[in-house]
């Protein structure tokens, strides 16, 4: 059983593990929604449950997310259930995730219904070549319809608007990805956008291709140029980068990955959904690892692996965590939540970085977009100095 937090906030997410197919980057876990259709009622049947029974524990969730996989796969009477079920109607922020070829105007309910504020689409590109190579189900005329229809409940209902885009991709040029930007902003008035950089995983369709010497990738520095040139446009087009790979005007930032980026509590239910629950100096893990028939099939609540999470651990993660971002570490917050003073744990380390990696006041430790580009190594030397 999940420990639900006895006070403050906490926030939800949801997992929807179906997919039409799984694309060749992907490495999040899903299954294909034709082989597995006997499963979908029964699952959805389980995760109203789960959902219920957490909701009764909170006055509200603050936020909400339902991701997959696709959530689309799913009827929007499916959907709704399950929003129902979570009280989603009072948290601050209801998002969705929807891919192209699934989304259409059947969703409009839950817009019109107040139970979800914000879209989440991930179009990656309008180019189809790009597309194909990467093995989405989507081509550049599903993806114009879809961004239509977005903006049509935009204006409908008001929901915010967030649009994902990869860039690195084999045979991409920068010129491309920025006519996949400037095209996408010209379609609909999204003020959010996430602009993902091309990781291979191991044991992708896309790791075997490059491995096989069939695509080509850019070394780091030219993924440094291109990433630049592609933070620029948006800086052009007004928009704040507020996360390593999100960018936002209109202050239209995720409410609820920033829960993520604080290591604020939030639950995780559906398959192989994640969550993470502090009280006092206790902090949790609970990792979900059933499969979608293992999940379907078991009661209620079986699965949740739990895993404590030390001192030290817990100092590592809200590096990762916070420096993702531009607010970065707030010192007396880290001094307060861990009981240790952030210069003098930290100040011998920074001494050795370079400056125009971060800025170092008083009250703040933030990093540049130049510091945002080797992230890992500025993690690395700070997280030796932890013990």
């Amino acid at each position: 059983m999940l420990s639900i937090p006895s006070h403050g906030e906490l926030s939800l997410y949801v997992h929807i593990p179906f997919c039409t197919t799984c694309c060749s980057y992907c490495a999040f876990y899903s299954e294909p929604k034709e082989a597995n259709s006997k499963y979908i009622d029964v699952y959805v049947d389980r995760l109203e449950q789960e959902i219920l029974a957490c909701a009764s524990s909170v006055d509200r969730f603050t936020t909400i997310f339902v991701g997959g996989g696709n959530p689309g796969c799913l009827s929007a009477s499916q959907l709704r259930r399950l929003l129902v079920a979570a009280k989603a109607g009072l948290s601050d922020e209801v998002t969705i995730e929807m891919n192209p070829e699934t989304f259409s105007q059947d969703f409009f309910c839950l817009f019109s219904e107040g139970l979800v504020t914000r879209l989440s689409m991930g179009i990656q590109s309008m180019d189809d070549p790009t597309l194909a190579r990467l093995g989405r189900n989507a081509h550049r005329k599903d993806n114009l319809r879809a961004i239509a229809l977005a903006q049509k409940a935009h204006a409908l209902y008001g929901i915010e608007l967030s649009f994902d885009l990869m860039v690195c991709l084999p045979g991409q040029t920068t010129e491309l990805a920025i006519s996949d930007l400037q095209e996408i902003l010209s379609f609909s008035e999204a003020d959010h956008i996430s602009l993902y950089c091309l990781t291979v995983e191991e044991g992708t369709v896309l790791a075997q291709q490059i491995g096989l010497g069939q695509l080509h990738v850019l070394d780091e520095d030219g993924q440094q140029a291109f990433l630049q040139t592609l933070w620029n446009e948006l800086a052009r087009l007004g928009f704040t980068h507020y996360e390593v790979s999100n960018f936002c005007r209109n202050d239209k930032k995720s409410k609820h990955n920033q829960v993520y980026w604080r290591l604020d509590n939030y639950i995780g239910l559906g398959s192989s959904a994640a969550s993470t629950v502090h009280e006092g100096t206790l902090s949790r893990h609970y990792s979900q690892i059933q499969d979608l028939k293992e999940y379907a099939s078991s009661s209620l609540f079986s699965g949740y692996e739990q895993e404590f999470v030390d001192a030290n651990q817990q100092i590592e993660e809200y590096l990762m965590m916070a420096l993702r971002t531009n607010a970065g570490i707030d010192k007396q917050t880290f001094n307060t939540r861990y009981s240790q003073d952030y210069d003098k744990l930290f100040g011998s380390a920074i001494s050795t970085l370079d400056s125009a990696w971060y800025r170092n006041t008083k009250q703040l430790y933030v990093l540049t977009e130049v510091g945002f580009m080797v992230l890992d190594e500025i993690l690395l030397r700070l997280a030796l100095e932890i013990s």
